[in-house]
């Protein structure tokens, strides 16, 4: 069933998909933006909310800290999680092979998360943020700036994909040749145990 589900489109709905996005940003953002905070307010003397890059080469550092953390939470716990991250296992989504419904492998999760989400579509996210700043103090704000437009463009352009195409894979899954599956309800699947094993 989950298979066909994979072969013919997800099902998932937009707005379920945008709910479990708005947890994870808001969850990711926290795990990354927490050393910032704690650096910050060792550097200042102040406990403001400052997930802002420290000056100098302490940026460099804690930018790569943060943006790998990022990584971490958008690849590592859907793989150690079977295809979920914390928003789509409360949502019940989950993130599976397009052609054959299976748990989607490592190299493609990588490629859908961290490639995907974070390079490609991360207009939004708070890692890609902090590698525009690391970018910008690199090669100038003109260079972080036309890779933020080029984000959002490809952001809108995943979007629009994910909304009126069939399947609703956005370019993320697309790349990566997954899909979301919408997992059935666990009270469900409880009774059905307990009636078979009457």
């Amino acid at each position: 069933m989950q298979r066909e589900k994979a072969r013919k489109g997800t099902g998932v709905s937009s707005l379920r998909r945008l709910a479990a996005y708005v947890v994870d940003w808001y969850l990711a953002t926290m795990v990354c933006g927490a050393p910032l905070l704690l650096v910050n307010a060792m550097r200042t003397g102040e406990q403001t909310l400052d997930t802002s890059l420290p000056p100098d080469g302490a940026g460099w550092l804690w930018g790569a800290v943060a943006i790998a953390l990022g990584v971490l939470y958008y690849w590592l716990i859907p793989l150690v999680w079977n295809g979920q991250t914390p928003a789509k296992r409360l949502l019940r989504l989950k993130i599976v092979r397009a052609d054959n419904g299976k748990s989607a492998s490592a190299g493609k999760l990588l490629l859908r998360q961290a490639v995907g989400l974070l390079l490609l579509e991360g207009a939004v996210a708070f890692p890609s943020q902090l590698l525009r700043e690391l970018l910008a103090r690199a090669a100038g704000d003109g260079v972080a700036d036309a890779v933020r437009i080029g984000m959002v463009a490809i952001t809108i352009a995943s979007v629009l994909l994910g909304v009126y195409t069939p399947g609703r894979r956005m370019l993320h899954d697309r790349i990566s040749g997954t899909c979301e599956v919408l997992l059935p309800e666990q009270s469900a699947a409880c009774k059905q145990n307990s009636s078979s094993k009457a």
